[in-house]
Formats: structure tokens, sequence, C-alpha cells
């Protein structure tokens, strides 16, 4: 047994103190003691489940907007022209999947009668099949963009979100649909909500409550399941008629913490569990406490015991109320203060751990959200913001920028052949070689599967010397042998390159590089081809 730890427990004092008290105070302690603990606790333990909900409701809203945004963007951009030629209608949605795959299960254009006339990728089923027998179809028809509830896909067999965009041609009239499937499961949609942990007992659904459904929880047993009947949880059925916030409420077997939060783009709310007894296990410590030391205790002190608790526990609430104003968003998250060494200290002691680690946690969630997991280079985000930057810094420095599309020629076969694990290993490789070429000022990213980009700035006029120069030595880097436990394995780049002086949109300057490539890949490969200046500040 550790001698100092024992005498410095908060237990030990309360019952060597109450040698010299009365029995009967204890009945007073336990009481507004017990009280105390129970409605403070209950109330930051509410307050950490809110916070916790409106996160996730805040991410899975940011998620289905960001594939909106891009569909209506899409919609806007259509060429209808194309609507008559599916073949042509295919490739243009194809080319719009493999550079943004927001949609896990591909896009797809249908006529005005609801019709299906191309889709990319190709599913079994799908082309040919009509939308008019889904209730939501007249509203796309009208002109409003319909995210739809999660149905399972007659396709796939997967459950799905939909989303239609209404396609119209220059006069304004509507002529056809633009849409967009995504699994609820798929990576980087709602995966995330599926591998949330709240302790051991605690967890997380997503409910359409026009459906009463779950759409998603992070126990796979009630996923797309429907939710329990009116009456069994009153709780959850008055977040299912509007209400949001926080409380503690019956499940039909246990008593829960319970927090919702809004989904505002859908309608859904996320609902984040936990049973009481693992959100309060310092209530029933204390009620077991006091009514150990209750028979030590005398009525004549019973105002000197409860000042004595009172002080004891003075440490426990400074500590609860400085968290409960950092989840208000009153105070920074910094570690709170230990005023002793006793278990007040250790339990304060291990919240400025478990602080420590989600500020960790969260530096992690930043930086793979701007960077690709396998390379560690820039992703698309990152990306994009970096050419914002190198915009606004030619613009006024007068300088130009250069923005190169490479895309591995004979990566397939090697991937294929050799396996996923070889062709990460070679990947990582061909990375190392690219940011040998990158100047410092440079950005290099990776936008695809074996698809790189490199983001020249600061260059001089002419322009093109500096993106040929660039050009050359990223051939010459990937041309050289690669040496993997199978042998001596050889690659090619096809580079496509358009340069800009800083007044050009990042995503027409994106597209004109794209274009370029896939030029100088159609001109042999191994080679590099500069777009024209025009088709680059489109």
């Amino acid at each position: 047994m550790n001698i100092h730890r024992f005498t410095n427990s908060l237990v030990t004092r309360l019952i060597t103190f109450g040698i010299f008290i009365v029995v009967a105070s204890a009945v007073a302690r336990y009481y507004i003691l017990t009280d105390f603990l129970h409605d403070d606790l209950s109330q930051v333990a509410a307050e950490q489940q809110s916070t916790i909900a409106s996160y996730l409701a805040q991410d899975v809203n940011y998620r289905i907007m960001e594939r909106r945004r891009f569909l209506e963007r899409l919609a806007h951009k259509l060429p209808t022209d194309l609507l008559n030629q599916p073949e042509k209608l295919g490739a243009w949605l194809r080319e719009r999947q493999e550079l943004q795959p927001l949609f896990s299960q591909g896009l797809f254009v249908a006529d005005a009668d609801g019709l299906i006339i191309a889709d990319y990728p190709q599913i079994n089923g799908r082309n040919g099949l009509s939308l008019a027998i889904y209730p939501n179809f007249h509203l796309a028809r009208d002109g409003k963009f319909i995210i739809g509830e999660p149905l399972v896909s007659p396709t796939s067999q997967q459950v799905v979100l939909p989303m239609l965009a209404p396609v119209r041609d220059a006069s304004g009239k509507f002529v056809a649909v633009l849409g967009g499937t995504t699994a609820l499961a798929a990576a980087g949609f709602l995966d995330h909500l599926q591998q949330a942990r709240l302790g051991d007992s605690g967890s997380f659904i997503l409910v359409s409550p026009a459906r009463r459904m779950i759409i998603a929880s992070n126990r796979k047993e009630l996923s797309f399941k429907p939710l329990p009947q009116v009456g069994v949880d009153p709780l959850l059925d008055k977040a299912v008629a509007g209400y949001r916030g926080s409380g503690v409420g019956s499940n039909g077997q246990i008593d829960e913490v319970k927090a919702f939060a809004s989904v505002p783009s859908t309608g859904w709310f996320v609902a984040a569990r936990l049973p009481v007894a693992a959100a309060l296990p310092t209530v029933e410590h204390v009620q077991a406490f006091i009514l150990r030391g209750g028979i030590a205790q005398a009525t004549v002190i019973f105002l000197l015991i409860i000042l004595v608790v009172i002080w004891f526990f003075r440490p426990l609430r400074r500590a609860a109320d400085q968290a409960e104003r950092m989840t208000r968003g009153e105070l920074p998250l910094t570690p709170l203060p230990v005023y002793r060494k006793d278990e007040v200290g250790h339990l304060t002691m291990a919240f400025n751990r478990l602080l420590s680690r989600l500020k960790i946690h969260q530096s992690e969630l930043q930086h793979q959200a701007h960077h690709d997991i396998l390379t560690g280079l820039p992703n698309r985000v990152m990306l994009a913001e970096r050419m914002q930057q190198a915009m606004s810094r030619a613009r006024q420095g007068h300088t130009g920028v250069a923005l190169l599309f490479l895309d591995l020629d004979g990566f397939k076969p090697i991937n294929d052949t050799l396996g996923h694990k070889t062709g990460d290993q070679v990947l990582q490789e061909i990375t190392q070689r690219l940011q040998r070429v990158a100047r410092h000022s440079d950005t290099l990213a990776r936008v695809g599967g074996d698809e790189f980009v490199l983001l020249a700035t600061d260059l001089g006029l002419p322009l093109e010397h500096g993106a040929r120069a660039l050009a050359e030595k990223c051939i010459d880097v990937v041309a050289e042998p690669l040496k993997l436990q199978q042998g001596e394995y050889l690659l090619s780049v096809s580079i496509g390159i358009a340069v800009c002086d800083g007044y050009c949109d990042p995503d027409s300057l994106l597209q004109a590089a794209d274009k370029a490539m896939y030029r100088a890949k159609n001109k042999g490969r191994g080679c590099y081809v500069i777009a024209p200046a025009v088709e680059a500040c489109a």
C-alpha cells in the first residue's frame, strides 16, 4: 500500500475527522452533499454530451453540404447539348467523378421524365432506371435541390443517401436532373460516426425524425433500424417532435444522460447517450462513504461538519465550474489547477491528461483533413488553399504560377500484379523523388490514386521556361528504375502544364492542366504538354 497516497486520501481525512463528531450529522450530510454532487455532475455530464452531439452534428452537416455544393456546381455547368449524346455525357460525368469523387456510388443524369440516360461509374441496372417512381422527383422538376432520405439502392443493395439537382438550359427551362448517391458507410462520409466511441457503454445515433429511423450509429446493430415505439423512450420521442438540448431519461431499461443536436441541411439530429451510472460514478462512491462515516457523526456539530465537507470539496467545485465554463466557451481549453494530491487531485490530473489527448487528437484530425494519409502530401483541400494564396502572391509580386498535373504511366499493372501494398510503396518512393524536385516555395499534392499536382510559384517571365524545367526534372526522376523486392521496374509520367500570371480562376487552371495531361498521354506518354493560355485562364 502507498502510505503517502493513503495519508493524502480524502476518504482517510473524512473518516479521521468523523471519529470526533456525532453519528447523527451524517444524515444531513448525506442528503445535502449527495444532491449537490448529483445535480452538479449531471449538469457537467449533460453539457459534455451536448458538446459532443453538436460537434458530430456539425461534422455530418458539413459533409452533406460539401456534396450538395459540388452537385449544384456540376448541375449549373452541365452542357445541355450532351443530353442527346449519352456516351459523351458519360465521359463528362467520369471526368468530374474522377476529379472529385465525393459520391461513392457515382453520378447519373436523368432526362425530364426521370429516365436515367447516363451514369458513371456504370452500375448494372442503373442506366434506364426511372426516377419518376420516387416521391421527391416532382420537387426536382420544380427546381428544388433534393436531399433524399436514406434508402437501399435497387442496384447496389447498399444503404445510400441520394441527392438530386435540377438542370436548366440557357433559357432557364428544366431539362434534366443530375444526381449522386453516397453509401452511408463510405469512407469520408458517415464512417466516422460509426467508429466514434463514448466510453464503454455510451452510443451515438443519427436519426431521421420524419421516418423515425436510425440512419447511422456507432453500434452496427442499430444502423438503419426503426426507433423504439412511442412511449418507450419519452425523451427521444420529445427529440423527434423537435426538442434540442440535453436531459436525463429512461430508454425503457436504464436511465441515460442524452443530448440532441440538429443537422440543419436535412432535418435529422444526432443523439449522444450515456448511462447515468457511467456518467456519474463519483456520486455512488460519495454515497457509500457518507454512510460509513455517518456512524461516527454527532448532531451537536452539524454546522461544523457541513462547512468541513464543503471545504474538502471546494477544489472539485472549482474544477467543475472551470470545466463547465470551458464547455460553454467562456474560457479556453486549459489544464485545471491541482490543489491537492488526493482523489480530487488525481481526478483533476486525469482530466488534464484527457484534455491533452483531446488536443492531440484534434490536431491529428486537422492534419488528416488537409493531407493524404499514404504519402503525407497535401490533399485537394489544402491544394485549393495554396492555389488561392499563390494567385494572391503572384498578383502582388507581379510573378507567375505554374500548375503541373502529373499522372504515372505504367503504375496500374504494378499495382494489379504485385499488390496494393507494393503499389503503396511505389507511390511513397515517387513522392520522395518528386519532393526532391519541388522547391521550398512549391506545393506537391496528391489528388488521386496515381495523380499528383506540383504548384510552382514566384516564376519569372517567360513562365513556360520555368515550368518546362520542372517538368523535365519530374520526368527524369520518375524514369529512374524502381528497385522493388520483385525486381526492377520502370515508370514514366505524363504531365499537363498550365501557367498563369495570378489573374486566373484556380479551378480553371487545374482543369486546363488536367486536360493537357490527357493530351500528353495521347501524345505518347512520358512527356509534357503546356495548355494554351486562353484555356488556362478560361
